[in-house]
């Protein structure tokens, strides 16, 4: 699903994360806190190297007892590396003795290694990797510095291309060894986005400062690409932790070692435990431990053509990118539970009146179902474009002046002119066709995480037949199976502790993503769309989807009357 795509990572499949904003008084309060991180991180991966992850646990369908889920993806967050391909990307699992021993710390677009483990005496103290880090956040920007890591942004078979020429030399064999190896990558940016990048929408949805919602998660999704912070990035690399200088805490992670849920579990809870730990003692422990170990590169002619290259394409990829964050605080799933509907299928539903305002149909759509309840299961494709949505949301468009999408026919007049008309529907009519979708809804989520969809079953098929050396069966040639897979909305819901949000890009040229937060004062949507495409608009879809949950809430409530 991930690994043979060629796209590049950032925007197309890594998403960003953005948690609750640091506040530091100083520089050493900064490095201090990265160090106790990855103090956690590394009792974190010690941890699964005794197998000790407590077994997380959900209802099963009848409600009476309690099932296991698969741990696998938090097993492998740690030790795996998407390495590029020219035709098919590589997933690379390293035995942990022989790997996550350093880290590898970004800052000016430089890389740093930094041992998280001594050769002669195991842990390295906090003390110890805060001023490893303190001695990185204290060199300056060197404008000489190759842009190495823009590499990682380009396109995947590019990239691999541009990979072979790095390895023929072996200072670079190095470099990229410590790079695939490390525990994590820390990206430490020195900068912010401008305005350019702030939130089209509502400038009052304010996180820290003069940046949005929207400019952080510009910030955690791309760096604002070669021109601000891109660079200062490795994208095939799983984890990828963020800090900025206004304090801007989050990660970008690469997508095909595991899903959200289980990545940002981890990274909550360990930035919980860090924040609750006392201020830091200003007594520092002297040092025996080398300076971190800068990775130097050798680059030839080509290579530097490739990183020319990888920043005209990257550069064009950020600004093509349409990204909106919308915040709405007028009612929260406690309203909708209150009116005996599922909050997933409530926010499901809005997305498709939304989309159909705009462009007058129903889209294949995707939403993340976790299958976790079975052995290395990942996600199944919840749909929610289903007959039922279609004639409900044709009921509420009814007379709708801006909508794209009312039901309507056209009659012969006696002069020979056409008079358009209305299917009228009552608000009882409405109601139950909007029941009626909701519960159908829930069956397909309830269907899929049950391991009753339909998307991993067909794809099992396909592979099967590919692999039989036999002609594809016209299933999966036929014109209607690349139709159901055009995910022209891409949605998940990704629900956070705190403050933070999660985005991405659209995973087609002319679709959108869009996340959403449920918070117990609101909902969170981040919406992205591409420039390039024309028809689509990012601002547009958050304010209509703005309209559906009001008219939406006026309907629950004309029903609770």
């Amino acid at each position: 699903m991930y690994l043979s795509v060629p796209l590049a990572l950032p925007i197309n499949s890594n998403p960003g994360i953005v948690a609750k904003p640091k506040r530091f008084s100083n520089q050493r309060e900064a490095a201090v806190f990265l160090a106790r991180y990855l103090t956690e991180l590394v009792d974190f991966q010690e941890l699964l190297d005794r197998s000790g992850l407590e077994v997380e646990r959900v209802k099963t369908k009848d409600r009476k007892s309690w099932q296991p889920l698969c741990m696998a993806q938090h097993y492998q967050s740690l030790i795996t590396y998407r390495r590029p391909g020219k035709d098919l990307d590589e997933r690379v699992v390293f035995d942990r003795p022989s790997s996550d021993d350093h880290i590898i710390v970004a800052h000016h677009n430089q890389f740093y290694s930094i041992p998280v483990r001594a050769s002669d005496r195991g842990r390295v103290t906090e003390s110890e990797l805060t001023q490893q880090i303190l001695q990185i956040m204290e060199i300056p920007p060197d404008p000489r510095t190759p842009l190495v890591g823009v590499l990682t942004a380009n396109r995947r078979p590019v990239w691999a291309k541009a990979r072979e020429e790095l390895l023929k030399n072996e200072r670079n064999r190095h470099n990229l060894e410590l790079l695939e190896r490390c525990l994590c990558v820390v990206c430490i940016d020195d900068d912010v986005l401008p305005a350019t990048f702030n939130n089209p929408y509502r400038s009052e949805d304010r996180w820290i400062g003069e940046r949005d919602y929207a400019n952080v998660l510009h910030h955690a999704l791309h760096g604002g690409g070669s021109r601000h912070l891109g660079c200062n990035r490795w994208y095939d690399k799983s984890v990828q932790l963020i800090l900025g200088k206004d304090g801007l805490w989050g990660m970008n992670y690469e997508h095909s070692t595991g899903e959200a849920s289980s990545v940002l579990s981890t990274f909550e809870e360990l930035t919980e435990r860090v924040d609750a730990m006392s201020p830091p003692d200003d007594n520092q422990v002297p040092s025996h431990l080398p300076a971190p170990e800068k990775l130097e590169w050798t680059l030839s002619e080509q290579s530097l053509n490739d990183i020319r290259e990888a920043m005209t394409a990257f550069d064009a990829l950020v600004e093509d990118l349409d990204l909106c964050v919308m915040c709405f605080q007028e009612y929260a799933q406690d309203f909708v539970k209150s009116c005996r509907v599922s909050p997933d299928a409530y926010i499901q539903l809005a997305l498709q009146l939304t989309y159909f305002k705009l462009h007058g149909c129903l889209v294949a759509t995707y939403e993340s179902a976790g299958i976790r309840r079975f052995a290395l299961g990942r996600v199944d494709c919840i749909r929610a474009a289903s007959p039922e949505t279609l004639a409900w949301v044709k009921a509420m468009c009814q007379g709708d002046p801006e909508s794209q999408s009312a039901d309507q026919r056209y009659a012969d007049q006696e002069d020979g002119t056409k008079r358009v008309q209305f299917t009228i529907y009552s608000e009882q009519q409405i109601r139950e066709l909007f029941d009626a979708a909701a519960q159908r809804q829930a069956r397909e989520l309830t269907d899929n995480i049950l391991g009753n969809g339909i998307d991993n079953h067909l794809m099992g098929l396909r592979y099967a037949a590919k692999e039989s050396g036999e002609p594809m069966p016209d299933i999966f040639t036929d014109e209607a199976y690349k139709i159901v897979n055009h995910f022209a909305l891409s949605t998940s819901q990704v629900t956070t502790k705190n403050e933070g949000m999660a985005g991405y890009g659209p995973v087609v040229p002319d679709g959108y993503g869009c996340s959403y937060n449920m918070r117990k004062n609101g909902f969170i949507f981040c919406v992205s769309a591409f420039h390039s495409d024309g028809r689509t608009n990012a601002m547009r879809f958050a304010r209509a989807l703005e309209q559906s949950l009001r008219s939406m809430a006026n309907m629950l409530r004309t029903r609770k009357e």
